[in-house]
Order: structure tokens, then C-alpha cells, then sequence
């Protein structure tokens, strides 16, 4: 019997040190790198950039950081966080970003009619929370905020290997296939709308921020304008196209208001003529890159946005 435990301990002390040595080398295999394309929380570290691009997907898949940067000379990055209409994830994600960079003199943020307030302590939307899971264990300091919006539990956070292999992220992390699957800076989407695949309606109206929670938006995003204000950061929203079956103007006005009575500039470039055209979308709320030329010419000509910028 003694034998046998002890053997039994033999075995156990092996697998621990076998588990912290291969967390070990996978940590270093993927320290600054990115294993699903969404995860670049490390990767966007000493940029110091002129322009962060804040928001949810509408950022993320909208927000060319090349046409800031041709138009307007300031470096610029995209931080958009793909499925994170609530602003708690932007702030986090912008704090994030700030203690492990220089100050921005530039902040947009992609807002409209989708973006929403939420709770920094009790958050509930986990999208993309797989693709993060790669800093859930022992994260480092600057980390743990958004390590904590996410609610990773504690095998995930204090057990090697749990996470990576919890959401399937070992191949991932081994290959690193996915390291430079945004290429462009954001998330360029070149597709035409299948409509047969996925059909015209009006479904995305229901995700519209409720009258009752516009009290509390304007709470955060004041919150965010507070943060840009303490590092000296100019704010700027940006409103940009939905397809015409997801549009209502009354609703779509409301955003202007918001950062009117914020003093923050606000810039729409949901016009007629890019919404109204199918060609420039690959889903009801999203444009494709054909979109997003039309979208640019729109901003390139406003005037105020050449003001600030320049």
C-alpha cells in the first residue's frame, strides 16, 4: 500500500510539473502574439498610437486605420471589440490600452443606435470569450480588469492548461495560424450580402437601445469622455451606415443629440446613398469593403472632422 502512494504521488507531482512546464512554453511560444485574431490585448502593447478606434464590431470591421493615417498623417489603431456594444467593455478595453502605451491625441468611438451602457461588475454578454481565454490564466496586472469582465473562473485563471484547452485554443496556440488573419488593421469583411443565406429583415431594430437606458448611456459615455479628458485625449463619435431595412431616422438622431448635450463632436455618416444600396453590406448592420470606400469618401469630407484632425 505505501508503495502504492507513493507511486501515486510520483505520478502526480510529474504531471504538475509536466503541466506548468508546458504552460510555460506555451505562454512564451505566444507572449506578444496573436493565436485567434481577436485577441491583441498584449500585441497592441508600445504602439503609441496618435488614434485609437474604439467600439463594437461597427468599429472593428468599419474603422480603416489606413485612412486615418493617410488622410490625416496620425498613426492610428484599431482596439474595437468584435460583439461589445456596451461601453464598459470600451472603457476597459481603452484603459487597457493605456497602461501599455503613450497617451492618444485621438479617440473615435463608433456610436449609434447599438451601443448600449452596461455593468462593469456584473457583465453577462461573453462573446469572443473563448478567443480571450488565452489571457485568463495568471494574467498579468494590466490585464486582470478585462480578465474579470469576462468572468473567468478560477481553474481558469490558476490551473495551467485549463483555459487553452477549455476553449480549444491548444492547436491554435501551437500553430499560430490565426496571427496575422487581420492583416489590414481591422476586420475587413470583401464578401457580397448572400440574401438566401441570410435574408433581409429588420431583426437588428430589436438590439436598439431602450428609451429607459439612454439615462444610463449618457452616464458612461461621460465616464469615457472623463477618462480621455484626465489623459488628454480628444473624443470623437462616429456613426456609421446600417442597411435601410434596420433604419429609422428618429432613432438614428439620437446619438447626435447624446453627444450634443456631452460636448463631444459627432460625425454620421449613415447617408441615403450608402445605406440604400445592398452592394455595400455583407449583413443588415455591417458593410463590406465596398462600403467602406463609400463610407470614407463621406468622412473625408467632413469638414469638422478635418478640424479636429488636423
Amino acid at each position: 500500500m505505501r508503495k502504492f502512494i507513493i507511486n501515486i504521488l510520483r505520478f502526480i507531482s510529474v504531471t504538475i510539473i509536466v503541466t506548468f512546464l508546458l504552460q510555460s512554453l506555451i505562454s512564451i511560444r505566444i507572449k506578444n502574439k496573436s493565436i485567434t485574431g481577436y485577441d491583441n490585448w498584449d500585441i497592441t502593447k508600445n504602439i503609441n498610437a496618435d488614434l485609437v478606434l474604439l467600439g463594437s464590431s461597427r468599429c472593428w470591421a468599419h474603422l480603416d486605420p489606413r485612412f486615418f493615417e493617410k488622410n490625416y498623417h496620425l498613426k492610428t489603431i484599431n482596439i474595437g471589440m468584435n460583439g461589445h456594444s456596451e461601453l464598459p467593455a470600451t472603457i476597459l478595453r481603452l484603459k487597457n490600452y493605456l497602461a501599455k502605451n503613450n497617451a492618444p491625441k485621438f479617440a473615435v468611438l463608433s456610436f449609434d443606435p447599438f451601443t448600449i451602457p452596461g455593468s462593469f461588475e456584473n457583465n453577462s454578454n461573453f462573446i469572443n470569450k473563448n478567443n480571450y481565454a488565452r489571457f485568463a490564466y495568471s494574467p498579468c496586472e494590466e490585464n486582470v480588469e478585462l480578465v474579470n469582465y469576462f468572468k473567468y473562473d478560477y481553474k481558469e485563471k490558476y490551473i495551467p492548461l485549463y483555459a487553452i484547452f477549455k476553449y480549444q485554443l491548444f492547436k491554435d496556440a501551437l500553430t499560430l495560424d490565426n496571427e496575422n488573419i487581420f492583416k489590414e488593421g481591422f476586420e475587413l469583411n470583401d464578401e457580397k450580402w448572400d440574401t438566401l443565406k441570410y435574408p433581409i429583415t429588420s431583426s437588428m431594430k430589436k438590439y436598439y437601445i431602450k428609451h429607459d437606458k439612454i439615462k444610463n448611456l449618457k452616464v458612461q459615455l461621460q465616464m469615457l469622455k472623463s477618462l480621455c479628458i484626465s489623459n488628454k485625449i480628444q473624443l470623437i463619435c462616429i456613426q456609421t451606415p446600417v442597411y435601410k431595412s434596420n433604419y429609422d431616422e428618429l432613432v438614428f438622431e439620437n446619438p447626435g443629440s447624446i453627444c450634443k448635450k456631452l460636448n463631444i463632436p459627432f460625425i454620421d455618416t449613415n447617408s441615403a446613398n450608402i445605406r440604400n444600396n445592398i452592394n455595400n453590406f455583407y449583413n443588415s448592420s455591417h458593410l463590406n469593403k465596398n462600403g467602406i470606400l463609400e463610407m470614407n469618401k463621406v468622412l473625408k469630407n467632413k469638414k469638422e472632422l478635418k478640424i479636429i484632425l488636423k
